[in-house]
Formats: C-alpha cells, sequence, structure tokens
C-alpha cells in the first residue's frame, strides 16, 4: 500500500527514509511549535482542548491553566457580556468558518488586537466534534492604522483652519478693498462723460462681479451660516446654489428641526456633502441628486446620492486605495468621520451611487 500526501503518493520506506512515517505527528509538532500564531482546538462546547507555545506566548497562559476553559475567557467583558465568543462559535457551526477583529484579552488582563479565524471541524458523518481555532497577534498594525487615522486628521483640520483663515480673510480684507473700490469708481462716473463713463461702467461690473465671486468663494470655503443659522439652513442654501450652478435638481429630506448639533459636526457633515457632489460624484445636468438627513438614538444620520447614475467598482477601489483625487477626498472625509466617532460608507454600483455618514449626537431633535 502506499501512503496520501495532499495529492502525491509515496511508497512507506520512501517515507520512512525521509524521516516522515508519521505526518500527522509531525504536522502535530508543527502546530505544537509555531510562536507567532495562537493554534489551538475547541471541543463543541467551545473549551479549549489543546494549546500550542504560540497560544501561550500570546495569551500567558500555560496549558494546564487554560485547557478546560471556556473560549470566552479571551474576550473583553463587554464582548462576554454582549453574546460574541458564542455568536461567533455559532456562525462557524453555520458557515463552516468566521473570520473577526477585535481586542482580546491576555491572563494577565491585558489586551492585543487579535485577528481570528474559527473553523468548525467535523467527523466523517457531518457531526460536529469542534472548532480550530487560529489568532494572530495585530496589535503593531493596529497602533499603526491609528498613527496615520491621527495624521490624516491633523492633515484635515490643517485644511479647514486653512479654509476658515482665507475665508474670513476674504470677507475682512478683500470685500471691503471692493466695496471701497465700486464707491469710488461710482464716485468717478459721476464726473466722467463719453467714452470715460463707458469705461467706468464696465469697470464697475467688473467690480460688481468679482465681489460676488469673492462671496461665494469665501461661503464655500467656510460658510458663517453654520455658526448663525445652523446645519439644515446651510445645507439647504449650499444645494439650492448648486443646483442652479449645475442644472440639476436636488430632493431635500430633512426634519422639521434638529437641535443645534456641535460645530465640529456640522463643519463636517457640510463639508462631507460640499465634497461629495463637487469632487467623487459629478452628477449629470438634467438628473435629480437626494438628501437626507435623520435623527435616530442620539446619532445623526446623513445620506447623500442619486439613483441611474454610478460609480465603476474598479474607480471606487482604487479611491478607497487614497490613488487620485477621489481617494485624497475619501481619506479626508473618513479621517472626519472618524474623529466624531462616527462611521462613513461608500455603496456604488452602475446604477446609483450613495454615501451614508452615521455620527452620535448629544441629543435628539426636537418635532
Amino acid at each position: 500500500m502506499s501512503s496520501v500526501i495532499g495529492s502525491a503518493k509515496f511508497a512507506p520506506e520512501t517515507l520512512k527514509a525521509a524521516g516522515l512515517a508519521d505526518p500527522d505527528r509531525r504536522f502535530r509538532l508543527f502546530v505544537q511549535a509555531v510562536q507567532d500564531y495562537a493554534i489551538f482546538i475547541l471541543d463543541a462546547q467551545g473549551r479549549v482542548a489543546t494549546w500550542n507555545e504560540g497560544a501561550a506566548r500570546m495569551k500567558g497562559y500555560g496549558a494546564k491553566q487554560i485547557i478546560g476553559r471556556h473560549v470566552s475567557v479571551f474576550y473583553p467583558r463587554e464582548d462576554v457580556e454582549r453574546g460574541l465568543p458564542e455568536r461567533l462559535l455559532k456562525t462557524a457551526e453555520e458557515k463552516g468558518s468566521v473570520q473577526h477583529e477585535g481586542w482580546r484579552v491576555r491572563k494577565d488582563g491585558s489586551r492585543f488586537w487579535g485577528g481570528v479565524s474559527i473553523t468548525a471541524l467535523r467527523d466523517e458523518r457531518g457531526m460536529l466534534e469542534g472548532f480550530g481555532e487560529v489568532t494572530h497577534d495585530l496589535t503593531e498594525r493596529k497602533q499603526a492604522e491609528k498613527v496615520q487615522q491621527e495624521l490624516s486628521w491633523r492633515l484635515v483640520e490643517a485644511q479647514d483652519r486653512e479654509r476658515k483663515r482665507v475665508s474670513l480673510s476674504l470677507i475682512d480684507s478683500v470685500s471691503p478693498s471692493c466695496a471701497a473700490l465700486l464707491t469710488e469708481l461710482h464716485q468717478a462716473k459721476s464726473h466722467a462723460e463719453g467714452e470715460v463713463s463707458q469705461r467706468i461702467d464696465k469697470s464697475i461690473a467688473l467690480a460688481e462681479s468679482l465681489s460676488r465671486e469673492i462671496r461665494t468663494t469665501s461661503y464655500l470655503l467656510y460658510p458663517p451660516s453654520l455658526e448663525t443659522d445652523g446645519l439644515l439652513a446651510t445645507l439647504r442654501a449650499h444645494l439650492g446654489g448648486l443646483a442652479k450652478q449645475k442644472g440639476i435638481a436636488v430632493d431635500i429630506e430633512f426634519p422639521a428641526h434638529v437641535d443645534r448639533v456641535p460645530p465640529p459636526v456640522g463643519a463636517a457633515l457640510y463639508r462631507l456633502v460640499q465634497e461629495f457632489f463637487a469632487t467623487i460624484f459629478r452628477v449629470p445636468e438634467h438628473s435629480t441628486a437626494k438628501v437626507r438627513i435623520a435623527v435616530q438614538d442620539q446619532r445623526l444620520i446623513l445620506q447623500a446620492g442619486a439613483e441611474g447614475h454610478g460609480i465603476s467598482q474598479e474607480a471606487l477601489a482604487e479611491a478607497e486605495r487614497g490613488v487620485g483625487e477621489m481617494g485624497v477626498t475619501i481619506a479626508g472625509m473618513r479621517a472626519r468621520i472618524a474623529r466624531l466617532g462616527g462611521s462613513l460608507e461608500i455603496d456604488s454600483s452602475p446604477s446609483r451611487t450613495w454615501i451614508s455618514a452615521t455620527v452620535p449626537v448629544p441629543q435628539s431633535p426636537s418635532h
């Protein structure tokens, strides 16, 4: 007879000569010796049945201390109270396997960020015998992501500060200068005749156009109405201007009233809508965009997008990697919302593109 390893067949004498007469034993020795991964077996009830060197090193338990204890001992109390360990085992049992990332607890109570893969183990009849679990310590990666998020936020924060500074400078310095220029031109016109008067008229028209552009640019950089009129009024005004400028219709679904949201939340959501329609999703002329706001369970939910027009999955995937103008914009959006303790999702297909932001707010709206 011959033994089978994978798809290759070897004669017993060949295996013996190679020192592999008992491949199952060699595999167990390999698993036992692995130090970078915690690899162990759970019984059908979720109790630890085997333990390797990597598990002892990562979690701090010796084999005699942990075998027989339930896997929930590795989870933070808040996860145990909400039944996460049992749900993961149930999912693995139903679907064959499950993967999860989250905080895990060592014997000494310290935490690490672990990536866990749980696989259901069944016998020849399909009966559940237990679970195989592999855990990888991803704390360094998590810390690197945290540093990257902090850097992204600082960049966004610096951009917003500069926008506000330029906006105020335009209002406080440039706009008054334009007003003074117009006054001088009107005075000059009152003493001019003929061709000179016509040239002054053209200069007045140009100065008035410049003044309007300055006001518009200042408003787009940082609308003061966010602080005076609130988020809903500011968004209505912005979307009304967008509709006229782009030749589109905008369907707005806002609550009748929302308690004044904190300034950072209002500024982040306004910027989200502004950048979405300016950079990520340019709505075609004569189409309809939609913007919705709702408040549920002390969470403000903002959705924006349109049906019938989409961004390709390839373009969106490239942007999610931070590539190009769209990628930079999406990274900035995520940094703003994450800083507020919220979440951001982008749903795109050939027929639709929607962005959804959820942020916590201290109070529910009064209707």
